[in-house]
């Protein structure tokens, strides 16, 4: 009889084991309580980094006194719809933060926002140009997200603003094995690598600063210990097991008998 109830408690631990509980799954379920406003106050500011891809166009009333810097015109440029594409008319950021720029020279523009660049611009082209309007756009905004995850890859960002929540949308969410309260995000800027853990169960989410991706950043989803059982149908998986197990208690009941 002590076989038979061991037998039934292995097999017990067995389905344990195998699962996941649904609140494990739930992501955002610490934080907020409902119908409360939060301050946006972790709006992204992307900074151009070395090796960098920016274009940048600029138009003026007379667009022959405009054409000497520009790549091409401006025209030409809305011929573009490819990334790729695009990038072939933009200006590649030197390890020393600069670029060569049509009749104005080296500029410096590694630390500065977008912003910031087209009004550096624009005040430089006031000397040449009458009521200049300058145009300027990240090219290479790409993220990873790898891991537990349905569609794992390197997405082109075609704005400059993006979520974790929208990466992993992009990379077809997470899976049942993933483990929603250690995400990995991997950010190198100015040189260095950092790595920091988030907990996509907290609401507290929302408020970090780390909740926008910035450019080349890298989201890893660890998988989780336990078999998702809960989420994934696992019938036939199991299904062997538990005839193995099953014959086993029937031959230990005939023994005993």
């Amino acid at each position: 009889m002590r076989i038979i109830q061991a037998t039934l408690y292995v097999l017990s631990l067995f389905f344990v084991s195998s699962c996941v509980t649904h609140q494990d799954l739930v992501n955002y379920q610490e934080g907020y309580a409902n119908s409360i406003d939060v301050e946006i106050q972790n709006y992204p500011e992307l900074k151009i980094q070395a090796n960098d891809v920016v274009r940048i166009i600029v138009h003026s009333n007379n667009l022959e006194t405009a054409a000497p810097f520009n790549f091409f015109s401006p025209n030409e440029g809305d011929g573009f719809f490819n990334i790729e594409s695009m990038q072939l008319g933009g200006y590649l950021v030197s390890p020393q933060g600069t670029i060569d720029f049509p009749v104005l020279g080296e500029l410096k523009v590694q630390g500065k926002t977008v912003p910031q660049i087209k009004e550096m611009i624009n005040s430089l082209l006031m000397e040449h140009l009458k009521d200049p309007v300058v145009n300027v756009r990240l090219l290479n905004f790409r993220v990873t997200v790898s891991g537990e995850v349905r569609n794992p890859g390197t997405f082109n960002i075609i704005n400059e603003r993006i979520s974790i929540l929208d990466a992993l949308a992009l990379a077809g969410d997470l899976t049942g094995h993933a483990n929603r309260t250690n995400v990995l995000l991997v950010r190198e800027n100015g040189g260095n690598r950092t790595k920091i853990r988030l907990n996509l169960q907290s609401a507290d989410i929302f408020k970090s600063e780390y909740y926008y991706m910035q450019q080349n950043d890298l989201l890893y989803v660890e998988p989780i210990r336990a078999k998702a059982g809960a989420v994934d149908d696992q019938t036939s998986k199991t299904t062997p097991i538990v005839g193995v197990v099953a014959s086993f208690v029937a031959v230990i009941v005939a023994l005993v008998k």
